[in-house]
């Protein structure tokens, strides 16, 4: 009943307030993506990438010397964009402005790239999910709205309660590759046993892989067997 009327009051919102482009302020797209064609085919895109990590590489068959060399504890990446603008912005306004509409632009985006790619190979998502006292003072966790939205694009379940974030870690940004290691290290656990087999991990930003490697790896000792990492950009 609840989802009953929450449908009504947002067709209701979108027939008084009609969905406009955030980023140049034309019509959006029906019923409620707050982006224009336009604008949406102008995001820059990350292709060719590496497909194990997402890393951008001169030809699309061609894997990054970062995973040819070492292993990663996921199975492949995707990162439909670079983080280049407006990425950074939407994703600044998203995190550290309370701009939570944005994360409907970002998981729609997302989600569509993904459903261009066809089938995913998952049975279900896990956004990475944040510390609770800073989820409890953001109001929110990013990658799970984003997450809501990618899921509706291509019909997955969220797992939004299988992984618990145990300690709170240094902020990431302007860490090197070594310290976002050492700072991600342990700090995920597995709520349940009963984790599915096929898992995407989903994130805002991709930018070492640490975040996705310690979650990944929690995951695996759970028994997942394939884990996929889902980010909106890449670093």
């Amino acid at each position: 009943m609840r989802r009953q009327v929450y449908s009504r009051a947002t067709a209701l919102v979108h027939a008084l307030f009609p969905v406009t482009c955030y980023l140049c302020l034309d019509p959006g797209q029906k019923p409620a993506l707050d982006l224009c064609a336009a604008c949406e085919a102008d995001l820059p895109r990350n292709d060719p990438a590496c497909s194990i990590c997402a890393a951008s590489v001169p030809d699309s068959n061609v894997i990054c010397r970062r995973c040819s060399r070492r292993g990663r504890a996921f199975d492949a990446a995707y990162a439909p964009y670079r983080y280049e603008f407006p990425m950074p912005e939407l994703i600044h306004r998203m995190k550290y402005r309370g701009q939570l509409p944005i994360t409907r632009i970002l998981g729609c985006v997302l989600g569509r790239r993904l459903a261009d790619r066809g089938a995913p190979q998952v049975d279900a998502i896990v956004p990475v999910p944040l510390y609770a006292g800073r989820e409890h003072r953001r109001g929110y966790n990013q990658a799970r709205e984003i997450a809501v939205f990618a899921a509706r694009e291509l019909g997955l379940p969220i797992h939004d309660r299988l992984a618990r974030r145990i300690r709170e870690t240094t902020e990431q940004t302007g860490l090197a590759a070594g310290a976002r290691r050492h700072n991600l290290r342990g700090a995920f656990a597995i709520e349940t046993s009963d984790v599915p087999s096929r898992v995407a991990i989903v994130d805002d930003v991709l930018t070492t892989g640490a975040t996705a490697e310690s979650l990944a790896l929690a995951l695996r000792r759970a028994g997942c067997r394939r884990i996929e990492v889902w980010a909106v950009a890449r670093a």
